[in-house]
């Protein structure tokens, strides 16, 4: 049965089986480290000479996808407090060379975003963003707000023309949102109290933090609201 790295604390001293891509490797001539990554943590993994896949497990390259089942040990020097004595190993997929390495050049990640996405560092992002998006839903559905889902594409602009991006809609023009303002300010005559959370666009130079081509636009509206 697999096991997420997360849960590993509930299996201390029980064999179990993990899935994943290895996200470090290093080998020694008494064992090989490898440690596996899954959406929801890492964890080390060790092969001594006696086993069978000793040298299969030496043989890995980074983000090769595996299966591995061992047994879960406490252990204070791992990530997370705990390692799993390798037992067996399924290479699912090796991987060719992976061309990130340490210290690479933010120019260069942004290059190679789709691989960069797999560090621990954008795994939390992504997860934060996730917890995020929960809480504002939460937020708003106990204030009795509906959620709503404007167009992307629009007729008119809301914040001002020079920053709209412009593109050719079948023969006329249209435009990427600014902002879903208009549009929850024609749905509280319906709803009252509407908000959106929705991708928005700006045709600005990315300079600051303050000026991005696109971003994800939290936005609410109400009838009859009173301080």
């Amino acid at each position: 049965m697999r096991v997420m790295v997360e849960d590993l604390s509930k299996f201390e001293g029980k064999e179990v089986e993990v899935w994943g891509w290895v996200y470090r490797h290093r080998t020694t001539k008494n064992a090989v480290f490898i440690v596996l990554r899954d959406a929801t943590g890492i964890v080390q993994i060790v092969f001594k000479p006696d086993n069978s896949y000793f040298a299969l497990a030496g043989d890995l390259t980074i983000e090769s996808s595996i299966k591995v089942s061992g047994t879960v040990k406490k252990d204070s020097r791992a990530p997370g407090g705990f390692e799993i004595a390798g037992k067996e190993l399924q290479v699912v997929h090796k991987a060719e060379r992976f061309p990130i390495t340490k210290d690479q050049s933010t120019e260069f990640l942004l290059d190679v975003r789709h691989l960069w996405l797999r560090s621990q560092r954008l795994n939390k992002i992504l997860r934060i963003r996730d917890h995020a998006i929960k809480y504002f839903r939460e937020f708003f559905a106990k204030e009795g707000f509906w959620e709503v889902h404007p167009p992307i594409l629009t007729k008119t602009g809301a914040e001002g023309g020079a920053t709209l991006f412009a593109l050719d809609y079948f023969g006329e023009e249209a435009y990427l949102s600014q902002t879903a303002q208009l549009y929850l300010e024609a749905l509280i005559f319906v709803l009252e109290k509407v908000y959106s959370f929705t991708p928005s666009f700006r045709a600005e130079k990315s300079r600051t933090r303050k000026h991005l081509t696109e971003f994800w636009h939290l936005e609410a509206e109400a009838a009859w609201f009173e301080n």
